[in-house]
């Protein structure tokens, strides 16, 4: 349903837009923008006690597919990234300098060494058997 066009634009009712009409955001979950195009019509979404909720509506016919981003701009953003990363890491008291070692890898989670099983401990004699159970079976 369509109510009186504001200023040319044709203003519809939550739900009731035409099917050829999205908003950003749909347009932008299928890859598309705008392409430079008016508004082709406004949907609006009542709300209790404050002034209706407005999406404004654009023409699929009319949109264009997004642009991929260049490696440089990918690469400006990567470094911006990586900046805002490390003030936020010195803002909480670790020095820059943790970041930039490359030689030490930190403790290893997949470190192939067998552990010593713990005396008295529930699964002591499951710690380096893990795959005793599966000896036998495909995957």
């Amino acid at each position: 349903m369509t109510t009186e066009p504001e200023g040319g634009i044709p203003v519809y009712d939550w739900r009731c837009a035409p099917s050829h009409l999205r908003t950003r955001r749909q347009l932008a979950a299928q890859g598309l923008r705008p392409n430079g195009q008016d508004i082709a019509g406004k949907v609006q979404r009542p709300r209790r006690s404050r002034e209706p909720l407005t999406a404004y509506l654009y023409d699929v016919n009319l949109a264009a597919a997004k642009r991929e981003a260049t490696p440089a701009q990918l690469a400006a953003l990567a470094k911006a990234t990586r900046e805002r990363q490390l003030r936020a890491a010195e803002r909480h008291g670790i020095d820059r300098a943790e970041f930039e070692q490359t030689n030490d890898p930190g403790p290893g989670w997949a470190d192939p060494a067998p552990r010593a099983p713990i005396k008295g401990h529930a699964f002591a004699g499951l710690v380096n058997n893990r795959n005793r159970d599966r000896e036998g079976m495909e995957l």
